[in-house]
């Protein structure tokens, strides 16, 4: 499925292009607090980068290298650090802050993870103890007739969509570990959520 990826990753930006005029408002709000230490997990195409005020000093990782490079040939400012790797690599370890980052953006990344429990406890593991999850993600639209549209179609959607999964709740699993200050929910096409969230 590697050849899967440099396609996906060529076309991604046009694809996601109306939808992500859409979510402009939410990143851009939820992005233009960061400064200090600022982890950006699953950078993809690189969207976020132009948001982040220059006070952020950001690691992004990607672990699609096909994303990678498509977010490399953009044009990265000083203060964003791009790196091809995934959250569980060791080499994390080796350029994190001491003490945690201040900042962890999670933007849709969390459908497709594959250790989705892990990730989670990840995020916790790496954030500051006074830190700020930022979190932008759609989740599964439960208990409606287009809810059980997306689990009919989820298991021929997941191989298509690099492993997207349309059934998670991740509004439900990461209030397990964090505390949301401020979160809200909207709708465009499926259900979406968004928040701001500390650890327990």
């Amino acid at each position: 499925m590697g050849w899967y990826q440099y396609v996906m990753a060529a076309f991604y930006d046009p694809f996601m292009r109306t939808l992500e005029g859409d979510l402009y408002p939410y990143r851009k709000r939820l992005l233009s607090g960061t400064r200090g230490r600022v982890l950006e997990v699953g950078a993809g195409t690189g969207v976020n980068f132009p948001l982040y005020p220059d006070a952020a000093q950001v690691d992004a990782i990607e672990p699609s290298r096909a994303m990678y490079l498509k977010a490399r040939n953009k044009n990265l400012r000083p203060n964003i650090r791009l790196y091809h790797m995934g959250l569980e690599s060791p080499e994390l370890d080796r350029i994190k802050p001491a003490d945690g980052y201040d900042f962890i953006v999670s933007m849709l990344v969390l459908c497709s993870v594959r250790d989705y429990p892990a990730a989670i406890d990840r995020y916790a593991e790496l954030l500051k103890d006074n830190g700020r999850l930022l979190v932008l993600e759609h989740i599964h639209s439960t208990g409606t007739s287009y809810g059980r549209f997306q689990r009919f179609v989820n298991p021929l959607w997941r191989p298509l969509a690099d492993g997207c999964n349309l059934t998670r709740r991740q509004d439900l699993d990461l209030k397990q570990r964090f505390y949301p200050l401020e979160e809200g929910y909207f709708r465009l096409g499926t259900d979406w959520y968004w928040a701001v969230m500390k650890k327990r």
